[in-house]
């Protein structure tokens, strides 16, 4: 991907990027040059040393000419564990029998029968107007949030709010901080874009924020990125203290915060939340993304993007060229949802469901003693699951593939050094009986010794 000739970043400059050793650098650099990736000049620096021959080609093997495409794809967490296990603790996903499904397939019938010419009508670029009113009146509810429906645009989900900021906001080379550990689709997005990505560390109220401060110091970020409820994959739940914080940093620093929603009505032990971090924004910093798929329909993939100022209208232009607008039959399918009691109803009885799973999977992890360590999240869908040092969480999902069982390794989760002793279990996908069997057969597992390094 990168010209022939073009220089690479100095071994300071690239160590201080990534927060790796000078040693570490140098040991790359040394390999890619031996392999002739590189030339190294002394005193001037090291050069991309380009393809000089034509791949020899297999013709009678299938698709063997795209072998010898460039592709932009770099990084990609759902690459680490592509086949589908019966006992499913990768994906943060709710069970789909805790889902209104038939109510919706119900309304969407409905809306149908009444106006079949939705299906033959594209919808506004931001969204359908009605759906646009119906959210904003949500946050407004649920989340104390004021958003005026001419602020808001309609994603296909919470991946695609991220993508279209990134799209909009960020070029290669440009610095983006995010959460350490961090949601991998977020990661996937700005490596792939050619950004440049810093973690920083959370503790128990969510992204160290002294820490933030230390690297606006020496860097500029454009964007940081945050999940600050229920924060996937750890569960942290940041403080109120730590969001107004961010939003100082921001204004005197003139970043922007991108704050994923997505979890924020999986609550428990009917916890009190803080406001979103956009509710204390009062200059346009903060770009809301308020996901609904989780907690509805993650078939029907409706998020909605909140933001203010002159970045609203650069939104609105890339989410223009990028679909021309998500899918008019889907934004009305969640009206009659979002407008009802029916709503309320089903996310109480969502949150008992899924606090009985929390409780069920913690009481037995539990019985592994030292072996493994986790916070108890007070909302979300994950636990974050600290192994033994002498347990590597690729080894343990291949011995847990055998059983048909499968979870998030905890490499996907972190952006340049992965730590490989972390697994992220989601214990919302399952039943209650196959969660509770499938944990059972985990622990088995990490009690044997053949997973130990």
């Amino acid at each position: 991907m990168l010209a022939d000739g073009e220089q690479l970043p100095s071994l300071r400059t690239f160590a201080g990027d990534l927060g790796v050793s000078l040693l570490t650098v140098r040991k790359a650099y040394k390999w890619l040059e031996m392999k002739g990736y590189v030339s190294v000049q002394r005193g001037k620096g090291v050069y991309v040393k380009g393809q000089k021959t034509i791949p020899i080609l297999q013709p009678n093997l299938p698709y063997e000419w795209q072998r010898a495409l460039s592709y932009n794809i770099i990084r990609s967490q759902y690459l680490l564990n592509r086949k589908k296990q019966y006992y499913d603790f990768s994906q943060a996903v709710v069970y789909p029998r805790l889902l209104p499904t038939q109510f919706l397939a119900d309304e969407m019938q409905k809306i149908l029968d009444k106006n079949r010419m939705i299906l033959a009508t594209y919808g506004p670029v931001h969204g359908d107007e009605e759906l646009r009113f119906a959210v904003s009146a949500y946050l407004k509810e649920q989340q104390g949030l004021p958003a005026p429906p001419s602020n808001l645009i309609i994603t296909s989900g919470v991946q695609q709010g991220i993508d279209l900021i990134a799209q909009t906001l960020l070029k290669p080379g440009d610095t983006v901080v995010v959460e350490s550990p961090c949601y991998g689709a977020a990661i996937d997005v700005f490596i792939n874009k050619g950004i440049n990505v810093l973690p920083i560390e959370v503790d128990e109220q969510g992204l160290q924020i002294d820490l933030l401060e230390e690297v606006c110091q020496k860097r500029k970020p454009v964007l940081v990125y945050v999940n600050p409820t229920f924060h996937n994959p750890t569960g942290t739940l940041m403080s109120e203290q730590r969001r107004r914080e961010l939003v100082e940093l921001a204004e005197l620093y003139h970043f922007f915060i991108v704050e994923d929603d997505s979890f924020s009505e999986i609550y428990f032990d009917d916890h009190l939340l803080p406001r979103p971090i956009k509710y204390f924004d009062r200059n346009g910093h903060v770009m809301y993304i308020k996901g609904f798929s989780k907690t509805m329909a993650p078939g029907i993939r409706i998020a909605a993007l909140f933001a203010e100022g002159p970045v609203y209208d650069w939104l609105y232009a890339t989410k223009a060229s990028m679909d021309i607008g998500s899918p008019l039959l889907t934004q009305k399918g969640i009206l009659p949802f979002l407008r009802t009691e029916r709503m309320r109803n089903h996310l109480q009885k969502l949150r008992i469901a899924l606090q009985i799973r929390r409780d069920t999977s913690a009481n037995i992890l539990s019985s592994l003693d030292d072996s493994v360590k986790f916070h108890l999240p007070q909302g979300g869908l994950n636990l974050w699951v600290s192994l033994s040092q002498n347990i590597d969480a690729m080894a343990l999902l291949a011995k847990a593939n055998e059983a048909s069982v499968s979870f998030l390794p905890g490499s996907a989760c972190f952006v340049h050094e992965p730590k490989h002793h972390y697994i992220r279990l989601s214990y919302s996908l399952l039943s209650d009986h196959d969660l509770a069997v499938g944990l059972e057969k985990l622990c088995e597992i990490l009690s044997t010794k053949s997973i130990h390094l």
